[in-house]
Protein backbone atom coordinates (compact mmCIF):
# COMPACT_ATOMS: atom_id res chain seq x y z
CA UNK A 1 0.00 0.00 0.00
CA UNK A 2 1.32 3.42 -0.94
CA UNK A 3 1.63 5.99 1.84
CA UNK A 4 0.52 9.33 0.42
CA UNK A 5 1.14 12.21 2.72
CA UNK A 6 -0.67 15.36 1.69
CA UNK A 7 -0.92 18.78 3.29
CA UNK A 8 -1.82 18.96 6.99
CA UNK A 9 -5.49 18.50 7.69
CA UNK A 10 -7.38 21.73 8.35
CA UNK A 11 -9.99 21.17 11.03
CA UNK A 12 -13.10 23.34 11.18
CA UNK A 13 -11.90 25.08 14.36
CA UNK A 14 -8.32 25.73 13.23
CA UNK A 15 -8.85 29.44 12.63
CA UNK A 16 -10.56 29.90 16.01
CA UNK A 17 -7.83 27.88 17.74
CA UNK A 18 -5.06 29.95 16.13
CA UNK A 19 -6.79 33.12 17.35
CA UNK A 20 -7.15 31.74 20.91
CA UNK A 21 -3.49 30.68 21.04
CA UNK A 22 -2.37 34.04 19.63
CA UNK A 23 -4.38 35.92 22.26
CA UNK A 24 -2.87 33.85 25.09
CA UNK A 25 0.66 34.45 23.76
CA UNK A 26 -0.03 38.16 23.25
CA UNK A 27 -1.35 38.45 26.81
CA UNK A 28 1.75 36.67 28.15
CA UNK A 29 3.96 39.10 26.24
CA UNK A 30 2.06 42.13 27.55
CA UNK A 31 2.44 40.76 31.10
CA UNK A 32 6.17 40.16 30.40
CA UNK A 33 5.89 36.44 31.15
CA UNK A 34 8.14 35.40 28.26
CA UNK A 35 7.83 31.83 27.01
CA UNK A 36 4.75 29.72 27.78
CA UNK A 37 4.46 25.94 27.82
CA UNK A 38 1.86 24.03 25.85
CA UNK A 39 0.14 23.25 29.16
CA UNK A 40 -0.09 26.91 30.15
CA UNK A 41 -1.55 27.84 26.75
CA UNK A 42 -3.94 24.91 27.06
CA UNK A 43 -5.22 26.11 30.45
CA UNK A 44 -5.64 29.71 29.27
CA UNK A 45 -7.43 28.81 26.04
CA UNK A 46 -9.46 25.79 27.15
CA UNK A 47 -7.95 23.77 24.29
CA UNK A 48 -6.48 20.30 24.73
CA UNK A 49 -2.66 20.15 24.90
CA UNK A 50 -2.55 18.03 21.74
CA UNK A 51 -4.60 20.66 19.88
CA UNK A 52 -2.33 23.48 21.07
CA UNK A 53 0.85 21.60 20.16
CA UNK A 54 -0.38 20.51 16.73
CA UNK A 55 -1.81 23.94 15.87
CA UNK A 56 1.44 25.68 16.83
CA UNK A 57 3.56 23.18 14.87
CA UNK A 58 1.46 23.00 11.71
CA UNK A 59 -0.31 26.32 11.41
CA UNK A 60 1.69 28.91 13.35
CA UNK A 61 5.42 28.43 12.64
CA UNK A 62 5.53 31.87 11.00
CA UNK A 63 4.11 33.53 14.13
CA UNK A 64 5.89 31.85 17.05
CA UNK A 65 9.30 30.96 18.39
CA UNK A 66 9.33 27.44 19.79
CA UNK A 67 12.16 26.02 21.90
CA UNK A 68 12.52 22.45 23.13
CA UNK A 69 15.48 22.41 25.56
CA UNK A 70 17.86 19.56 24.82
CA UNK A 71 18.63 19.17 28.53
CA UNK A 72 15.01 18.19 29.18
CA UNK A 73 14.93 15.76 26.27
CA UNK A 74 18.02 14.01 27.65
CA UNK A 75 16.09 13.11 30.79
CA UNK A 76 12.96 12.08 28.90
CA UNK A 77 10.95 15.30 29.08
CA UNK A 78 9.70 16.94 25.91
CA UNK A 79 8.63 20.42 26.94
CA UNK A 80 7.92 23.10 24.34
CA UNK A 81 8.42 26.73 25.26
CA UNK A 82 6.51 29.07 22.96
CA UNK A 83 6.35 32.84 22.50
CA UNK A 84 5.36 35.23 19.74
CA UNK A 85 8.10 35.67 17.14
CA UNK A 86 7.05 39.27 16.53
CA UNK A 87 5.19 40.68 19.55
CA UNK A 88 3.92 43.64 17.53
CA UNK A 89 2.09 41.29 15.14
CA UNK A 90 -1.69 41.72 15.18
CA UNK A 91 -4.33 39.00 15.28
CA UNK A 92 -5.39 40.02 11.77
CA UNK A 93 -1.83 39.46 10.48
CA UNK A 94 -1.65 36.03 12.12
CA UNK A 95 -4.98 35.00 10.60
CA UNK A 96 -3.93 36.38 7.20
CA UNK A 97 -0.77 34.24 7.45
CA UNK A 98 -2.97 31.24 8.19
CA UNK A 99 -5.09 31.98 5.11
CA UNK A 100 -1.96 32.17 2.95
CA UNK A 101 -0.78 28.81 4.32
CA UNK A 102 -4.19 27.28 3.53
CA UNK A 103 -4.06 28.60 -0.03
CA UNK A 104 -0.62 27.00 -0.50
CA UNK A 105 -1.85 23.60 0.73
Amino acid sequence: MENKKGPPKFYKNTKTNVAKIFRALKKAHEEERGFMTVGEISRETGLHKWTVSRTVDLWMPYAVDCVIPEEFEQIGLRVKFIKLAKPDMTEEQVLRGLTIRLDES
